[in-house]
This record gives C-alpha cells, sequence and structure tokens, in this order.
C-alpha cells in the first residue's frame, strides 16, 4: 500500500513538471515572436523604440534562448555546471518577462490596439502564474543556501513588476496604485515560496504566538512595539503649535499609494527576511554553537544591504546611513521572530512604522518614493549609531538568557 501510494504521488508530481514544461515552452517560444516582432518593427520605425530598449530587445533575445535548457530532465545527481546554470535560468526569466510584455504593452498602446485598463488587468493576472516555471523548474533546484538567499533578494528586489511592465501606459488609477506601491506582487512572491518550500526544506510560516515562549515576555515585546510606532507618530508634532493642523495634513496625505506601499512593505519584507532567509540561515548555521546569534546578525545585515537600492532616489551617504540604521532593526526583528515566531507581529509592526514614515516623508500619489537630495548631518549620523546600538542590545535581551535561547531552539526547529 505504501509503494502504490509512494508511486501515485510520483505519477502526480511528473504529470505536474510536464505540465509546467510545457507550459514554460509555450511562454518562452512567446517572448521570442514579441522579440522578434519588436525587432522587425523597430527596424521599419526607427523612432519606434528608444537605445535602451533596443539594446533590452538584443540582450532579452540571448537571455530568452537560454531558458530553453530548462525542459531538460534533470538527472538526480546533477552536474556543476549544471547546477550553476539554474542561478542563470533564475535570473534570465525575471529579467526577460518583464520587458517582453513591456515592449508588448508599448507596440499594443502605440498601434492603439488595447484599452488600458483591461490589458492591465489581463497582465496583473497573468503575472501570478507567470513566474511558476523558473520558480519550479530554476529555482527550486538550486541547492546552496546562501544561493537561494541572494536569488530570493534578487527576485524580490521589486515585486512591483506589473508597474514596470505598464510604463507610460494610462489606465484606470485604483489599479495603478495597487500595481505601483506593489500590493499586486504579494501573491506572486507566496506562490514563488509554495513552489520551492518543499526542495528547500522550509515549514509552512507561523503567524501567532508560538506556544512555547512566554507570555509575559512576548506582550511586553509587543507593548515595546506599539511604544515605539506612538512616538515616532507623535516626534513631529511636538515641534508644531498647532497639532490639530499638522493631524489634518497627515489625513490628507493618505492615499492608496502609501496604504499599499506600507502593506507591500510588511508583508513581503517579512516574509522574505524573516520567514525565508531566517528560516535558510538556520540550516546554514545549523551545527554552530553561536547559531542563534549568527542568525540575527546575519538577518540584520542582509536586511539592511537589500535597501541598498533605495539609492535610486536619495544621495549615496543618505542610503549608506539607511542601510547602517535599517541593519539594526534588522537585528530586533529578527530577535522578535525567533522568540515570539509570529511572523503577523513582525508585519504589522513594519507595516505600520513604514506607513508613519510614509506619512512623514513623502510619498507619490501611486506609491512612488520623493526623490531627495539632502545630505545626512554630523548629528544625523550620531544618532544613527546610538538608534543603532539601543536596537543591538534590545537584540541581545531578547536571545541571551538560556530560557529564551531554549523557546528559540523549539521555535528554529518548526522553521
Amino acid at each position: 500500500m505504501k509503494n502504490f501510494n509512494q508511486n501515485a504521488v510520483s505519477a502526480r508530481t511528473s504529470e505536474t513538471n510536464r505540465i509546467i514544461k510545457i507550459f514554460h515552452l509555450a511562454q518562452t517560444v512567446g517572448q521570442i515572436l514579441i522579440l522578434l516582432i519588436c525587432a522587425t518593427l523597430g527596424f521599419v520605425n526607427r523612432n519606434l523604440f528608444n537605445q535602451s530598449q533596443k539594446l533590452a530587445i538584443s540582450l532579452s533575445l540571448i537571455f530568452v534562448c537560454l531558458q530553453f535548457s530548462l525542459l531538460q530532465t534533470e538527472s538526480e545527481q546533477p552536474k556543476r555546471w549544471q547546477l550553476i546554470n539554474h542561478y542563470i535560468e533564475t535570473i534570465a526569466i525575471c529579467y526577460t518577462l518583464p520587458i517582453s510584455l513591456s515592449l508588448l504593452t508599448k507596440l499594443l498602446n502605440y498601434y492603439h490596439l488595447i484599452n488600458g485598463t483591461f490589458w492591465m488587468l489581463l497582465v496583473t493576472f497573468y503575472s501570478l502564474i507567470m513566474y511558476i516555471p523558473m520558480a519550479k523548474l530554476a529555482l527550486s533546484r538550486v541547492n546552496n543556501n546562501w544561493g537561494r538567499i541572494l536569488l530570493l533578494m534578487f527576485v524580490v528586489y521589486d515585486v512591483r513588476v506589473v508597474s514596470k511592465i505598464a510604463g507610460t501606459l494610462r489606465y484606470n488609477k485604483v489599479l495603478h496604485q495597487i500595481n505601483n506601491s506593489g500590493l499586486s506582487g504579494i501573491p506572486v512572491l507566496i506562490i514563488i515560496t509554495v513552489l520551492v518550500m518543499t526542495s528547500w526544506k522550509i515549514q509552512k510560516p507561523h503567524f501567532l504566538y508560538s506556544r512555547n515562549d512566554s507570555i509575559l515576555f512576548s506582550s511586553l515585546i509587543t507593548l515595546l512595539l506599539a511604544g515605539v510606532l506612538f512616538l515616532i507618530a507623535l516626534s513631529p508634532l511636538a515641534k508644531v503649535d498647532n497639532i490639530a493642523d499638522t493631524l489634518s495634513y497627515y489625513f490628507d496625505q493618505i492615499n492608496l499609494g502609501i496604504i499599499g506601499s506600507a502593506i507591500r512593505t510588511g508583508i513581503a519584507e517579512e516574509w522574505l527576511m524573516r520567514f525565508l532567509v531566517i528560516a535558510l540561515l538556520a540550516q546554514i548555521f545549523q551545527s554552530s554553537k553561536y547559531r542563534i546569534y549568527l542568525i540575527v546578525l546575519f538577518d540584520g545585515l542582509l536586511f539592511g544591504f537589500w535597501h541598498i537600492t533605495n539609492i535610486a532616489y536619495q544621495t549615496p551617504l543618505t542610503t549608506l546611513r539607511q542601510m547602517f540604521e535599517v541593519s539594526g532593526a534588522g537585528l530586533v526583528l529578527a530577535a522578535i521572530y525567533l522568540y515570539t515566531h509570529s511572523l503577523l507581529l513582525n508585519m504589522t509592526y513594519h507595516g505600520l512604522y513604514d506607513f508613519i514614515l510614509f506619512l512623514q516623508a513623502g510619498i507619490g500619489e501611486y506609491g512612488n518614493p520623493v526623490k531627495s537630495a539632502v545630505q545626512p548631518t554630523m548629528m544625523d549620523w550620531q544618532g544613527t549609531i546610538l538608534r543603532v546600538t539601543i536596537y543591538a542590545a534590545i537584540a541581545l535581551v531578547i536571545i541571551w538568557t538560556k530560557r529564551r535561547q531554549e523557546v528559540i531552539a523549539k521555535n528554529l526547529a518548526q522553521m
């Protein structure tokens, strides 16, 4: 009976992989056709695409051809070049799919062949499934945990993939705000995760408080987070005479772009950096005596490094300072997740924290950050160093004692 069940599971897996390969083949051929049409029309009409788009067409044709390797049946003991190829395949698909769809969107819009809103609805729903072959046939086969972490950070680098596809296309304002803020990318991230979890030996996410922890200490942590949010929200109000007008200004600032961006950062970043990265770091440092400390340290550093992408809309020094401070905050968030094992707590705090900052710092109506040329002062750096020191101390308090480390060890066994 047991062998029969195993054979049935194996048959279902083979059939699923066959269907995914057919989908991947169709998607790859579709990309080639789109790129060839764009290249032909671009040759006829030299003003249709700019230089960067022409370069993207040429590079994409090369990268798309590399994706046919995913159709091969991989042996149980793949060669080294095949393992390296999975990195290339993952990056290639993440690069070419949005470009192909954005070029197709530009063409259809240029020749007035689409209704913007209807087309972007189709693209938004298609984005939910377009990375399935990449996740199942390439990403899930990567067997190095550091490689997995780096690829995940690349894949999730910007979950606002649909906004890239839209380009300058005008369509429904609400859908535009949802896509630009990254809300539509959250289910994409979750689907990718589901497809790689089994092969990566990652257990299901845990959203509520762990049964292993102390209710009192977890309550203190929750109160601490609530207090931090309260202080951050009140700090600008202490500098003004008319609090009512300032509150009114804040409420006037609220829009779907800000709300969506806060939800996206809260869910997507915590899903990536706490749920996935910590689970992989736990495997990397499985046999280390300082396992818990190393997990917290590297999760914080990776969280800070991931914010290097913010250099696109702020100065290098401001970005460096932000990376340093975010690394400190990442230490606390990692320690809290390890002890409470509550992904929901981290997501809620992170989302509300960014929501308050977005209201204070300003963010576009469509979830686009406001560019800034402000340079950090010496006082800014001193404040950052002080806060990072406090963050590190709080993280140590959470993971320091033997009793708390026993709780964390039990939680790690469930990650």
